[in-house]
């Protein structure tokens, strides 16, 4: 099997762990037009409750993915009710900057908590298995698989229930979606605790089979919601197979330590050549 096929099935797993955190980084700027960049803390939030829940239910993936998902839900909401909401109005550099300590705060909770070593799960990752021309482990075909499926569920709420139709109302237009009748800020709410979970669970999945923190996982977010077009979800999905592919393909043929840098070149051009994204030719919110 070559090195490049190998590499090819390392880069699907990413790009499902990263379309996970990319959507809910979307839904979250599609209804509060905020660049949430204490977005990677969710993530993290998730992949320790999912480490300090393993005690509990010992080799029980599904349960710990379900813990990551509720304090990912959590994090979304209090994220939302004490500092996006707080600062709605004021301009997006000041809530940027107040997301950004944010995370500073939550990641140095989480060091006094559990402190600066690398902590691990006891899950098993299961054998190898050649799928067509790729290797992956089992673990690897959980990820891929629960991340179809959260996609595909979120496809149905936005597009057929109450809900995904007032979250591409407010997206559009949060005060004609008040004047509508539409509980706006309601709406922001579960948005942001949908994205909470959403993340918190990627965030588990990220531990589980890279063993890395979403601490880190920001930088290749944002550049999958640009490609996709930031605030539209289902291009994301492409955007994320993009940047997965890419920096998986680059640090395997130079050093996975460049994998930041091929991302941080990528958004750059995209910012300059396709700043509303690779497949949208003009700035849109979710739409139907």
């Amino acid at each position: 099997m070559s090195t490049f096929l190998i590499t090819v099935g390392v880069g699907l797993v990413t790009a499902a762990i990263l379309a996970l955190s990319a959507i809910a980084f979307t839904l979250e700027y599609a209804v509060s037009r905020v660049a949430n960049f204490a977005h990677g803390e969710l993530l993290t939030i998730g992949a320790y409750a999912a480490y300090t829940g393993q005690n509990y239910f010992h080799q029980n993936v599904a349960a710990a993915a379900l813990i990551a998902a509720a304090a990912g839900t959590l994090a979304g909401l209090a994220l939302n009710t004490s500092v996006i909401e707080q600062f709605r109005g004021r301009s997006p550099t000041t809530v940027l900057i107040a997301t950004l300590g944010v995370s500073l705060i939550v990641q140095n909770v989480l060091i006094m908590i559990y402190g600066a070593a690398d902590v691990s799960y006891s899950f098993v990752q299961g054998g190898l298995h050649h799928v067509g021309p790729f290797l992956w482990t089992t673990s690897d075909i959980e990820v891929m698989v629960s991340a179809a499926g959260v996609c595909g569920l979120i496809y149905l709420l936005l597009q057929h229930t109450r809900l995904g139709k007032a979250i591409r109302a407010v997206s559009q237009d949060r005060a004609l979606a008040q004047v509508s009748g539409i509980p706006a800020r309601r709406v922001v709410m579960q948005t942001w605790g949908l994205a909470g979970a959403v993340s918190g669970f990627a965030g588990f999945m990220l531990a589980y089979t890279l063993g890395t923190l979403g601490f880190g996982f920001l930088l290749l977010t944002i550049t999958a919601a640009v490609a996709g077009g930031i605030g539209r979800p289902y291009p994301t999905l492409a955007g994320a197979l993009i940047v997965g592919l890419v920096i998986e393909i680059g640090g395997a043929y130079t050093s996975s330590a460049y994998q930041n840098v091929y991302a941080f070149l990528l958004l750059v051009a995209l910012m300059l050549l396709r700043p509303n994204g690779l497949f949208v030719h003009s700035a849109r919110a979710v739409r139907a």
